[in-house]
């Protein structure tokens, strides 16, 4: 990578300011931090970020070498958005850094680069919602609404009482992309947003439990159909942020374990029984259980029996059944880049040149095997026995 990242490398007269920021931003350093890397000053980086000078060849190449982008990705103009997205809804604990949040979310502006870009050649799925307006608008959302939005979309999707064999699956067929981000040991789950009129949800790729990843995928939708309209400054209020978590966690118990079902099922309160409807219904026994609570199916002295015996047994990290369910993965991408390729419409590198990105952060974000876009790689050109 490192020959190809520093080819012709000459000036950087080139460069875009926009994208020095940018590269910051999305590796979560702050100038004083970038600036204690690079060696020079945070004035000069933030100079930089202005355009009111240019940096050396010298502090471009370390640039490159500390923050891990190709030159192209420096020198290569933003585009021009003309339309307004919704605010970014992170699934993360509240301790979790702006800087952090920043640094993610523009995962989804790459994201839907690498997106638009497969639609011209692409007939992906389109975004198949119901219109909820007769039951959102002029609303003010509570349990009892939620739960009919939940039952509403389920019954556009033909899905109205039963278990999603599928979550990733049913999404990327309903016109959703969903996305990889390494998450690492920050405190993050997932994160979505309408970005360009397309519904982006990004994983972390770190979720050992398919249950809890599931869950998560819900708990996005949550945002996408309940909160689309909400600003980014109005998410930073924290009485907001508090209501939006609590109406978008409450989306994904009445989406994955439907009112109209789900109930008729929960014939015992034995960790037992819920370990069976976890392998039908692929939800954590721990969300299961709130879900009870919340339908009225188990008392308040029940829930607090099955939580200390979950404590007693470890569940808390890891339930029944985590080993066993396996997580699911997008594949709509993938298969894309698959069918540009095996056609010979694009070669790997030119997609790599078009993005701009290393190849490893392509692969991380679009769920893709390490040698689709290797450029070492010789794809087989395989032929029919005609004899």
């Amino acid at each position: 990578m490192k020959s190809r990242k520093f080819n012709n490398v000459k000036n950087s007269d080139s460069v875009v300011p926009a994208r020095i920021r940018e590269a910051r931003i999305s590796r979560g350093y702050t100038l004083a931090e970038l600036s204690d890397l690079i060696g020079v000053s945070s004035q000069a980086i933030s100079q930089y970020e202005l355009g009111a000078s240019i940096p050396s060849m010298t502090v471009l190449v370390k640039m490159m070498e500390v923050l891990d982008f190709p030159l192209n990705f420096f020198t290569k103009p933003k585009r021009k958005i003309d339309y307004s997205s919704s605010a970014v809804n992170f699934r993360s604990m509240k301790s979790t850094a702006k800087k952090l949040k920043d640094a993610f979310a523009y995962r989804i502006d790459w994201a839907d680069e690498i997106y638009q870009y497969l639609k011209r050649y692409i007939d992906f799925p389109k975004v198949d919602l119901p219109n909820l307006d007769s039951i959102l608008n002029n609303t003010d959302l509570d349990y009892d609404t939620i739960e009919e939005v939940a039952l509403s979309i389920r019954k556009f999707w033909g899905i109205e009482k039963i278990p999603i064999r599928n979550m990733v699956e049913l999404l990327q067929e309903k016109g959703f992309v969903i996305c990889n981000v390494e998450f690492k040991n920050h405190k993050m789950d997932a994160f979505s947003q309408w970005y360009n009129n397309v519904p982006y949800i990004v994983m972390g790729s770190d979720k050992r439990s398919a249950s809890r990843s599931r869950f998560d995928l819900a708990h996005e939708l949550g945002h996408l159909i309940l909160h689309p309209h909400i600003d980014q400054e109005t998410m930073q209020k924290k009485e907001v942020l508090d209501k939006l978590e609590d109406e978008a966690h409450y989306f994904a118990g009445a989406f994955l374990l439907p009112s109209n079902s789900f109930p008729s099922e929960v014939i015992s309160n034995s960790l037992e029984h819920l370990t069976l409807l976890k392998k039908r219904w692929k939800v954590s026994i721990q969300a299961m259980i709130m879900r009870c609570e919340k339908l009225g199916l188990f008392k308040e002295n029940q829930v607090r029996y099955l939580f200390a015996q979950i404590n007693k047994k470890g569940y808390r990290k890891q339930e029944p059944l985590d080993d066993v369910i396996p997580i699911e993965k997008p594949y709509l991408i993938k298969q894309a880049f698959e069918l540009l390729l095996d056609n010979n419409v694009v070669s790997a590198e030119e997609i790599l040149d078009e993005f701009a990105l290393n190849k490893d952060e392509i692969d991380n974000l679009c769920f893709l095997p390490s040698d689709l876009l290797s450029t070492h790689f010789k794809r087989p050109k395989l032929a029919l026995i005609t004899d």
